[in-house]
């Protein structure tokens, strides 16, 4: 992927995990009050933004990290490429369940949206979750047993190797701080928006059926 192709993506991915995260927020409290498919849809929309936060600030991290190391007194022996790589596929092992589950919870609402209510904007957000659904579960069906087989190779492949624990230990932290980031950075803006929206009479009127207000990430 180019650098300009690299910056599209994050800043695509951070637009649409905000516009979950504010989705949430609009229906928050009403949705822990009706509960049943509305409580169902806000924890995916809420567990999708996190996710989408986390991939991006989990890039940024790597980006920084291999343009720091360069620079410490430890550039020559570390294996930054390692670090690299087993970052990327610790965070994507641990995002791609979750990504997939609340995916189909929302590609089933938006169906049931459309079959009750065929009207443009429904139809358009079915094409995009069903294009963005087939999309993942195409890509994990592709990219896990990869990413499984290079975490188990850089963890138990190679004995010996200078560094190793550094890098498992940096890798493990640089994930668990983006998704810390990414879960700081979602209930912040669900809060916001709760506090600012009474989305009360929304949920009334679409409590049968999806809100239209979630978008997947690509």
């Amino acid at each position: 992927m180019s650098v300009f192709g690299l910056i599209f993506w994050m800043l695509i991915t951070f637009g649409i995990s905000w516009w979950n995260s504010y989705a949430v927020g609009c229906m928050w409290s009403e949705a822990k009050e009706i509960k049943g498919q509305v409580r169902v849809l806000s924890i995916a929309g809420y567990v999708m933004a996190v996710a989408g936060f986390t991939m991006v600030y989990t890039t940024i991290l790597i980006l920084l990290s291999a343009w720091i190391i360069p620079y410490t007194a430890i550039a020559e022996t570390f294996p930054t490429g390692d670090l690299l790589e087993l970052t990327y596929n610790l965070m994507y092992v641990m995002i791609i369940i979750p990504v997939l589950t609340s995916g189909i919870i929302i590609w089933y609402h938006s169906a049931l949206s459309f079959w009750k209510r065929k009207n443009v904007g429904n139809g358009l957000v079915l094409g995009w979750n069903s294009y963005a659904n087939v999309r993942n579960i195409i890509s994990a069906t592709r990219q896990t047993p990869n990413a499984l087989k290079s975490i188990a190779n850089i963890l138990f492949g190679r004995k010996g190797k200078k560094g190793k624990g550094d890098v498992i230990l940096l890798a493990v932290f640089i994930v668990i701080l983006a998704i810390c980031g990414g879960w700081f950075t979602t209930s912040a803006i669900v809060k916001k928006a709760d506090r600012e929206y009474d989305g009360l009479e929304k949920l009334k009127k679409d409590s049968e059926g999806y809100h239209g207000d979630y978008k997947r990430h690509p």
